[in-house]
Parts: structure tokens; C-alpha cells; sequence
């Protein structure tokens, strides 16, 4: 996959892609969450399940909050703000938990690893959410009123 230049977006794209984020990503993430912190000490298929896909919005709602740069056809925190008022200097630092997690992702769920091999991880899943969930607040408060209207992250 290579990095081609991020296509201009209309606002009527990036309000659905913002829709998107709300609608699937953040309610999949704290859904799954609530659910796993239930019963963390779960095992077969259905538990991994669930926690794999727990990774995977995290993991994507944290690219989307941190990557800049992103590939053509993907959304970025980025790309809703001008450079006059640049997301990169506004949002919170990346917390250690989520630096964590964005790496054991990859470990754990990307790719076979001897570091998976090594057995099962402990996820605290409320904390990875709660982490998401501050800078996404950051992200809707700086919004310009282009998309704030009709969303709410």
C-alpha cells in the first residue's frame, strides 16, 4: 500500500464520514467494551471474537485521532481542520495506554508474533475507551460549525 496524495474532501463527505465514525466506530468501541468488562475472564471463539473486534475500532479510532498523513482513501481527525488551526497542535498528547494498545494491536491482532505466542493479555477495556473517548471530545469541541450542526462524536 503506498501513500498517494489525500484527495480533497467535500464537507458533505467528511459530515458523512463523521456520521460514520459516531454511529459504527464509537458505539462498536464502547458496546464491545461494556461487554468485555462484564466478563474480562471469558474464553473460546466468542470471547476472542469480541475482544479482536474491540481492537480493531480502537485501533482504527486511534489512527484516525493520531495519523496525519493519511492513505488515499482513509479519514483522518486531520482533515477537518485548516492549517490555520491544526489538529495536531490541539489534541491531547497520545497517553502511554494508547500508545500500548495501538502496539499490542498490531502484536496481538495484525500478526502472528512470538509475543502473542506468549500468551493471553490482560485489556483494560473501560480505560482504553474512556482514553478514546477524551480526545474525540477534543476533536467535537474544535470542530467549525461546517460539522457540528448535525453531529455529535
Amino acid at each position: 500500500m503506498s501513500k498517494a496524495k489525500t484527495e480533497n474532501r467535500t464537507v458533505e463527505q467528511l459530515k458523512n464520514a463523521l456520521e460514520s465514525l459516531k454511529k459504527y466506530e464509537v458505539w462498536m468501541l464502547w458496546s464491545l467494551a461494556n461487554i468485555l468488562a462484564i466478563d474480562n475472564k471469558g474464553k473460546g471463539v466468542i470471547h476472542n471474537a469480541l475482544v479482536e473486534s474491540f481492537l480493531i475500532h480502537a485501533r482504527i479510532l486511534i489512527e484516525f485521532l493520531y495519523k496525519n498523513q493519511p492513505y488515499k482513501d482513509t479519514v483522518r481527525a486531520s482533515q477537518y481542520f485548516t492549517s490555520d488551526s491544526p489538529w495536531k497542535s490541539i489534541r491531547p498528547q497520545k497517553t502511554q495506554l494508547l500508545k500500548t494498545t495501538e502496539q499490542d494491536a498490531h502484536k496481538y491482532l495484525a500478526h502472528l508474533t512470538y509475543t502473542r505466542l506468549q500468551g493471553k493479555k490482560r485489556w483494560p477495556f473501560i480505560k482504553i475507551a474512556t482514553d478514546i473517548e477524551t480526545v474525540l471530545k477534543v476533536f467535537h469541541e474544535n470542530l467549525s460549525g461546517d460539522f457540528t450542526k448535525d453531529s455529535n462524536v
